[in-house]
């Protein structure tokens, strides 16, 4: 059984430290593309070791955003992104009102045209799938999809479907919101285009929440105060018959995406985890 591991980042510098390893693919948010921090000649360098490229699209995407998105169909009738992963479903939407332009250019989203260069569409565990049903209405559009991170292992199993990517690493969502802690502190720069993760909350036990400020966006992710990692479980994910799998990186620095790929990839999670804190989430009793 061939196993495969796919990486998303959130940080530019995370990207060098990613591609030393046997990854299928990378995901890199367009922003970092938008921003100018990763290039067309990025793409490339990664295609030659053989790796695939995916562009993560944001949580939220408005009206104000259509330079942004116009921006985006440019970098997609290159041909040069292998596919896209999409958030919500408005991103779906564009995705699909794009379509002609893509056909121009011979370019066919999930392969719909044979002989056409394919771009392969994504969807995150945001959008709904947590049963056959939703799946099926999925697939329809040829969509490739995550396993849900509100489902135990037992519920997964029963949605019959062992093409989904299971993600196995990374601090869950736990909020996305308009209401910007930059702000809160006077520090907002209506200006700034970068994004970044120079914000965390404190609770009352201390635990730090990392805050990643999307400036062009207008919006706070807030992730978990520690990562999930279902290094533990991999055994029984494995013999369930999954072999795609996720890591998810934040605000990891790059000693730290080295470890946890070096302990995946190549220890094949032997020895003590890098991290002596984090959370195994719903999986093993599920949300409901």
């Amino acid at each position: 059984m061939d196993i495969n591991y796919s990486v998303s980042i959130m940080r530019a510098e995370q990207l060098a430290t990613v591609l030393q390893f046997n990854i299928k693919k990378v995901y890199i948010p367009f922003d970092l593309f938008y921003w100018g921090l990763v290039g067309v000649e990025d793409i490339d360098r990664i295609h030659k070791l053989e790796k695939e490229v995916y562009l993560s699209l944001p949580r939220i995407i408005r009206k104000k955003d259509e330079l942004y998105l116009n921006s985006l169909k440019e970098l997609l009738l290159l041909g040069k992104a292998d596919g896209v992963l999409v958030k919500n479903l408005e991103e779906l939407g564009f995705m699909e009102e794009i379509s002609e332009d893509l056909k121009s250019q011979y370019i066919s989203i999930n392969g719909r045209i044979e002989g056409y260069t394919t771009l392969m569409l994504e969807t995150d565990y945001q959008l709904y799938n947590w049963n056959i049903a939703s799946l099926d209405f999925n697939k329809k559009f040829g969509l490739m999809q995550t396993v849900p991170m509100e489902l135990s292992i037992h519920e997964i199993k029963e949605l019959e479907d062992r093409s989904l990517i299971f993600p196995i690493y990374g601090r869950a969502t736990l909020m996305v919101t308009a209401n910007c802690v930059k702000k809160t502190t006077n520090n907002c720069m209506a200006d700034c285009s970068h994004g970044s993760f120079e914000w965390q909350l404190n609770d009352r036990k201390n635990k730090k929440f990392p805050v990643y400020a999307s400036c062009i966006h207008c919006y706070n992710e807030i992730f978990n105060s520690v990562p999930t990692s279902l290094h533990r479980q991999m055994i029984d994910i494995i013999k369930a018959g999954f072999t795609n799998f996720r890591i998810d990186f934040t605000n990891e620095e790059s000693d730290m995406v080295d470890k946890i790929l070096t302990y995946y990839t190549i220890d094949n999670r032997k020895g003590a985890f890098p991290i002596s804190e984090y959370t195994t989430a719903h999986i093993s009793k599920g949300a409901i």
